[in-house]
């Protein structure tokens, strides 16, 4: 059974909550589609929000019908739970949350913190992610 999405109320409240995190610079939430949900503190949310699930797609698709080249046994029944972009000045976390992209660019180097922090603040907001196994 599916999770029900995030509405767009729930949606700004967690953004809120995750741009707080120490090290976190914005943060936009946005369905599958690219359709920004929630931002705080991104100039072009549409831009990352478009970015965001389109990365997301491919990462979701790849253990199922991407070009393993010969990885198929590690990435047989795999599933995306989190991508990491590095480079420049700043770097981004995406993380599947609820039918939704959990989007936050964050200073160099913040990125295990960030992610540690970001577990009590889905909980204390319902929202789902994938379950690790």
């Amino acid at each position: 059974m599916q999770p029900e999405p995030l509405s767009r109320e729930l949606a700004a409240r967690i953004a809120s909550a995750v741009r707080h995190v120490e090290g976190v610079r914005s943060v936009v939430l946005c369905g599958p589609e690219g359709q920004p949900l929630a931002a705080v503190d991104e100039p072009d949310a549409a831009r990352s929000a478009a970015l965001a699930s389109f990365v997301a797609l491919r990462a979701e698709a790849l253990p199922t019908d991407g070009d393993l080249r010969g990885m198929g046994r590690q990435l047989a029944g795999s599933r995306f739970l989190h991508a990491a972009i590095s480079g420049g000045p700043r770097e981004a976390l995406l993380l599947p949350l609820q039918g939704a992209y959990l989007f936050i660019t964050h200073a160099p180097g913040r990125a295990a913190a960030i992610s540690a922090a970001l577990q009590p603040i889905v909980r204390r907001f319902g929202a789902t992610s994938p379950a690790r196994s």
